[in-house]
């Protein structure tokens, strides 16, 4: 199997990440809301203080660590596969995120709250980060798809701007944990896109 097909597959796979969100929220006990809750509380191995959790969080945390692996081990396949230059200092970018959501993982909320913070942060403005430098990385090669490197672009944008509410604590009447998802959704969904267009074929730029 080519470079280009194991690092497609490992992005894809990121989409486990919703699966296992699901799961956790059906499971969560005293009334989950996508708009007031952050996708962190899933994670939480302690219930008190009338605070709500889900027995299931060792799926959710697991999910991150997984998640991290999969980043982290994609951006590695198929770094030789992108041109020298901005696409490979943004996979390098999206890697080190890997490593921040697996700290997620490993350091819940409520357990290690400092670390948990810090991998968020991390994965979060490097992720959306990656994916705008590689939709401009892209936008400069004449061999790649004007629309992958629009859409790379858009999404990591889009993260950013959400991840940027969250820092000023700016949720525009939609919700914390609206605005906290739109700075987590865009990357693990563009990542599974890169991956299909990888396994269709994509990812012949110049190098």
């Amino acid at each position: 199997m080519t470079s280009r097909r194991r690092g497609g597959w490992l992005w894809v796979g990121c989409l486990q990440y919703f699966a296992a969100e699901a799961i956790a929220v059906a499971g969560f006990r005293g009334g989950y809301s996508f708009r007031r809750n952050f996708i962190s509380d899933l994670g939480t191995v302690r219930c008190g203080d009338g605070a709500g959790c889900s027995p299931l969080h060792p799926l959710m945390n697991a999910s991150f660590l997984v998640q991290g692996v999969l980043i982290f081990a994609g951006a590695v396949v198929v770094w030789p596969i992108f041109p020298r230059g901005l696409a490979r200092l943004a996979l390098g970018l999206i890697a080190a995120s890997g490593l921040g959501v697996a700290v997620v993982g490993l350091a819940p909320e409520d357990a290690a709250p400092g670390w948990h913070y810090l991998g968020a942060a991390e994965n979060l403005l490097l992720s959306n980060t990656g994916a705008a430098l590689i939709g401009a990385a892209l936008l400069r090669e004449k061999q790649a798809p004007r629309a992958a490197g629009l859409l790379s672009l858009g999404f990591g944008l889009i993260g950013l701007a959400g991840l940027a509410g969250l820092a000023v604590r700016v949720d525009f009447g939609l919700g914390a944990g609206v605005i906290e998802r739109i700075a987590a959704y865009p990357f693990p969904l563009w990542l599974a896109g890169m991956g299909l267009w990888l396994l269709a074929g994509g990812g012949e730029t110049r190098r």
